[in-house]
């Protein structure tokens, strides 16, 4: 009976490490060349394994457009997600383009008329909100996958799909456990639910959780103002706002690390210790959780994972054009910290 090929037969025909075969067959990052290398030995000894899909993977060089609604490249949270999305399209060779798009100073017209140029297989879309724009952008036909999405309803076909995190359940339990932990129940979330499907959810999240252990809330001791001017980065401005509350909120929960990082400065201006008289909660894991005293507590996304998710699910989209539109949620890892970190009575 013949011998099955193994990883080390290739690596030994080629002269390469079996850990730089095992990363080519299994779809992670070695030089282009390597991998057309190794994939085209493995064809030839017949090699066969679980990660055998692998060899053919890649033979449709599919052209990727990412449009953005703001540029990226000096957004902390984008970068390790573009890196994802990079690396995928890297990986098996396929033709990646960006276009940041601002529906306020570009016509759409011109826009289509660079989609249409670029003729890509499929667009990927982030930080696109707009409502108009998301209708116009699928009116070009071609498949789509968002990451994130407007909260606003839209009727569109079914050729798109949504990437987004686990935002109902990540807020919601943390509300929970925070009430089980410290007795609190009055939350306040600071953000614009109006702004993006993940800060609806993370609203929603924090009623889902307050309504899990029975408690009441009023929308009036949050700070939500959906203004295209108000600065949520402000200082000054959530001071002045804090100070309109009606009842001084045992927690803030925050639409994401930028905003927790913001309400944490203005809380210790108004000498109202974090986490002593009040709690903090972020979202993200962005480096504004750990730029501020007390560090934030706050949810990770694994974004690299995250980009590379939304490429996979954009082939699929490509390749299944007729499927339903769906939306996959990524999970997010609760990281506790110091501005959730406080002596329980019995301690």
């Amino acid at each position: 009976m013949k011998k099955a090929v193994t990883i080390k037969d290739i690596a030994e025909q080629l002269n390469l490490s079996r850990n730089t075969v095992a990363k080519a067959l299994n779809g992670q990052y070695v030089p282009e060349k390597t991998r057309e290398l190794v994939l085209k030995k493995a064809q030839e000894l017949n090699y066969k394994s679980l990660n055998a899909r692998h060899i053919d993977f890649g033979d449709k060089k599919y052209r990727i457009l990412l449009v953005s609604g703001k540029p990226l490249s000096n957004i902390n949270y984008f970068v390790p997600l573009v890196q994802g999305i990079e690396n995928y399209c890297f990986e098996r060779n396929y033709s990646l383009f960006q276009h940041t798009y601002d529906v306020n100073r570009m016509p759409f017209s011109h826009f289509a008329n660079q989609v249409k140029d670029l003729d890509p297989d499929g667009i990927v879309a982030i930080e696109c909100f707009d409502k108009n724009f998301i209708t116009r952008l699928a009116g070009l036909g071609k498949p789509i996958c968002f990451i994130d999405f407007t909260v606003y309803g839209v009727s569109l076909n079914r050729n798109y799909d949504i990437i987004n995190t686990n935002d109902v359940k990540s807020m919601s339990n943390i509300v929970r456990m925070l009430h089980n932990k410290y007795k609190i129940s009055n939350f306040s979330f600071v953000g614009d639910p109006k702004h993006c499907l993940s800060f609806h959810d993370r609203y929603m999240g924090m009623l889902e959780g307050i309504v899990g252990f029975r408690g009441v809330h009023s929308r009036k001791e949050d700070i939500i103002n959906d203004e295209s001017g108000f600065d949520y980065g402000d200082v000054e401005t959530l001071k002045s706002e804090i100070l309109k509350l009606k009842y001084a909120p045992e927690c803030f929960i925050c639409s994401n690390d930028f905003v927790a990082r913001s309400v944490c400065k203005a809380l210790n201006e108004l000498g109202i210790t974090v986490p002593g008289d009040a709690l903090v909660v972020g979202f993200d894991n962005a480096p504004e959780s750990t730029e501020c005293a007390p560090l934030i507590t706050t949810f990770s996304v694994d974004k690299v994972f995250l980009g590379r998710e939304t490429v996979h699910t954009l082939v699929h989209r490509i390749e299944s054009p007729n499927i339903p539109s769906r939306i996959i949620t990524i999970g997010a890892d609760c990281i506790l910290r110091k501005s959730t970190d406080r002596p329980t009575a019995k301690e």
